[in-house]
């Protein structure tokens, strides 16, 4: 079994959808279950938004139950642009496994995201010179990989990679005293190094169908472009105060609704837990009176939030619907599937219902 411990929940499912492109059954859990018979967990701690102590304490816990597994390969999921305890969640996973070297790679090259002289670029701009400079929780200030890690970087490595052969040069470059800290291009390619054995259970196979589709968007920053994309395609759009009756009444006639924060006079003076917390309850009010095949929720707090509420701790791994969108179904149910992506990407068109 290969363990993976992600910060939040879309970079979990996002590298059990790679797990899955490559053949392996996956699982994403948010609290371990080694038991588990599927070749690789991806285990996510939750730990984005909290202050670097208390993210490397749970972390290190996390590690050590873990190890006690004696997982085949260890590998540590960051976010692509570094938010978050980056550094403090890497050296305590990499105490924790006895790993005294660390290598961190979140460029993803095949999303036009790469690292060139230290500094990291976004389609060719300077990452502190997009949308990033302006993320509510972590504002990308600085392009310069050392500065956005922070800290003392003695044995960690943080290499430049500008292609997909950079990033298998330098996941061919391991060696076993080295955790391995990157996005989903260095997983991917980390993945063609490890030995791993089939188990009797393929998750792979598994599709969810074209039911009836809540969208949720829990981002104030996208509201506006999801709104006019639904709004295009004649759907329902719901932001807060929901109307659960209406969301239902909704869903039921169109079999596809868009339900949100907004950013409206309702989010004012609310913080984004509050806001997300509220996002997640009329989710739960809609699941539970409503027939839902497809979840697509945008977020890693947004999807952890509905996660954590409907109380689901094992997410079976899907196909991949679109590079960096994992499909996940809870354990012991057949519905609904959670399509779930990052909030710094958008939709892919294939994905997007009508």
């Amino acid at each position: 079994m290969i363990s993976v411990i992600a910060d939040d929940l879309s970079g979990a499912a996002e590298l059990a959808g790679v797990a899955v492109r490559h053949g392996l059954s996956a699982e994403v859990q948010t609290r371990f279950e080694p038991s588990a018979r599927v070749e690789v967990i991806c285990l996510d701690t939750d730990t984005r938004f909290l202050p670097p102590a208390e993210a490397a304490r749970i972390v290190g816990a996390a590690t050590r139950e873990v190890m006690a597994a004696k997982p085949a390969g260890i590998f540590k999921k960051c976010d692509s642009v570094l938010r978050g305890s980056v550094l403090a969640e890497a050296r305590a996973m990499a105490g924790s496994a006895g790993r005294p070297r660390i290598v961190v790679l979140s460029a993803n090259p095949k999303r036009g995201r790469i690292i060139r002289d230290g500094r990291y670029f976004i389609a060719g701009r300077p990452l502190h010179e997009t949308d990033f400079a302006r993320d509510p929780s972590h504002p990308r200030t600085t392009a310069v990989v050392a500065d956005l890690l922070g800290g003392d970087l003695t044995g960690v490595t943080a290499p430049d990679a500008q292609s997909m052969a950079d990033v298998r040069a330098r996941a061919a470059a391991l060696d076993p005293q080295t955790l391995p800290v990157g996005g989903a291009d260095f997983f991917d390619a980390w993945l063609l190094t490890q030995a791993v054995g089939r188990s009797a259970v393929q998750t792979g196979d598994l599709a969810p169908g074209r039911g009836p589709t809540l969208l949720v968007c829990g981002s104030k920053a996208s509201w506006r472009q999801r709104q006019g994309e639904a709004e295009a395609q004649g759907l329902p759009v719901f932001a807060l105060p929901h109307a659960a009756a209406a969301v239902l009444h909704a869903l039921r006639s169109s079999r596809c609704v868009l339900l949100g924060i907004g950013d409206g006079p309702a989010t004012a003076g609310l913080s984004p837990a509050r806001l997300t917390g509220q996002l997640a309850e009329t989710v739960g009010r809609i699941l539970r009176d409503a027939t839902v095949e497809r979840l697509l929720l945008e977020g890693g707090a947004t999807a952890a939030a509905v996660v954590h509420a409907q109380g689901w701790t094992r997410l079976i791994a899907g196909t991949e619907a679109a590079p960096g969108v994992g499909v996940l179904r809870p354990f012991d149910l057949d519905r609904p599937w959670l399509f779930i992506k990052p909030g710094s990407y958008a939709w892919p068109r294939e994905i997007w219902p009508g």
